[in-house]
């Protein structure tokens, strides 16, 4: 369990006026996906912002971009549990080594390994600036994001608050809580009009009241026919991304910078050089 937790704990985002909002499922690593994504949903980064839900690293074959990617000027995300296990073994400095060795047998953990020390040092930045949680305005109402749950029976305004006033066992249900969609509750969420998760990987999108589950597993997908990266404009709908298999390398994407200062050349896919299966 996370000693400190992020902050803020709660980001809020006002109304996009000048584009759409594209939330994408869990990516492990799998960047090449949320590319094909945004080619295919025509996303303008002067205009649209990308949400994620959470849990960027480990699996899949670009972890190490994670940090480029959330330093683009158009990029939200909340902290998912893989981040937060990550962000756990370095609470207290370095790593122990027994800690890592477990991470890496049990979580897809192995690009760690291979990364120099600067770049850890730029990723466990960029993740502890990652919410638990993010408040969303939208001509259709506030939209919350969160990587796993919010406690069954808690109202999102509840769940905010306890988020901020540091709440350990709250913030261990925005991580890792399952409970909503093991016990198929369609219950929902009082005061807010949808929440989207990821975490929980299933075979389709999964609408549990007011609560939609967005991991179809895209990571799954290397090589198979089956896990796809889902993809949703808050606006008009969901569309899945198939991944057959990997598009890319990792070496091929390119995120252009400095991102804060340039978002009109924050994420380029002409220098990424995307095929199309």
């Amino acid at each position: 369990m996370l000693k400190r937790l992020p902050k803020p704990a709660v980001k809020r985002l006002p109304l996009n006026t000048k584009g759409k909002d594209l939330i994408v499922g869990d990516i492990h690593g799998m960047f090449d996906l949320v590319l094909r994504a945004m080619e295919k949903m025509n996303f303008d980064q002067s205009r649209d912002r990308l949400i994620s839900v959470g849990d960027l690293i480990d699996r899949g074959p670009g972890s190490h971009r994670t940090a480029k990617f959330l330093s683009c000027s158009f990029v939200e995300a909340v902290l998912g549990n893989h981040e937060g296990m990550l962000l756990e073994a370095y609470q207290g400095g370095d790593a122990h080594p027994a800690v890592l060795e477990f991470l890496h047998s049990r979580n897809g953990f192995e690009w760690w390994r291979d990364t120099p020390d600067e770049l850890r040092s730029d990723i466990l930045d960029a993740l502890w600036k990652l919410p638990l949680a993010l408040e969303i305005e939208t001509d259709r109402g506030l939209v919350g994001v969160v990587h796993a749950d919010v406690p069954r029976g808690m109202s999102w305004q509840a769940f905010t608050g306890a988020l901020e006033a540091g709440d350990a066992d709250v913030a261990e249900c925005a991580l890792w809580g399952r409970d909503r969609i093991h016990k198929l509750d369609e219950s929902g969420v009082q005061g807010i009009g949808r929440i989207y998760v990821g975490h929980t990987p299933l075979r389709r999108v999964a609408k549990l009241g007011n609560v939609v589950a967005l991991d179809t597993g895209g990571v799954f997908g290397l090589g198979r026919e089956e896990g796809a990266l889902t993809a949703l404009d808050i606006a008009t709908g969901t569309m899945e991304i198939r991944t057959v298999h990997s598009m890319m390398r990792p070496d091929d994407l390119v995120f252009s910078g400095p991102v804060g200062d340039a978002p009109d050349t924050a994420f380029s896919f002409e220098s990424v050089g995307m095929r199309h299966g």
